[in-house]
């Protein structure tokens, strides 16, 4: 085989080895997107940013997050009293279960969740 004919083969399979790496990599990123999209349903309560996950100064702690969000948002503390930022503040069913223990269905990115669907805790 001449020089030529061996680099031209060379090159080829280098680009065949990038290509699939390549291919490799572009897969693996997809998959890491699509499962960060990815609904969940956690317990907790809706509350709000000014109290998050501590002692409500109310007599209710409906009253508390309805008088509070006024000045701040909504937020969501799940477990361990983890408080989440919710993206979507204009959802009419966080004044409906403002304060209450709930199970919410949303997709989480870091501390935020983009609540897809809220229900009385049962």
């Amino acid at each position: 085989m001449s020089t030529r004919a061996r680099w031209f083969t060379g090159v080829v399979a280098i680009m065949a080895f990038v290509s699939v790496g390549a291919a490799r990599q572009a897969k693996t990123s997809d998959g890491a997107k699509s499962q960060d999209a990815k609904a969940t349903t956690m317990a907790g309560k809706i509350s709000d940013s000014h109290c998050g996950a501590g002692k409500h100064s109310m007599k209710t702690p409906e009253e508390c997050v309805t008088a509070c969000v006024k000045n701040g948002e909504y937020v969501f503390v799940g477990d361990k009293d983890k408080v989440y930022k919710i993206a979507n503040q204009k959802l009419p069913e966080l004044a409906k279960f403002a304060g209450k223990d709930v199970d919410l269905t949303g997709t989480v990115k870091d501390d935020t969740i983009t609540v897809t669907k809220i229900a009385a805790k049962k």
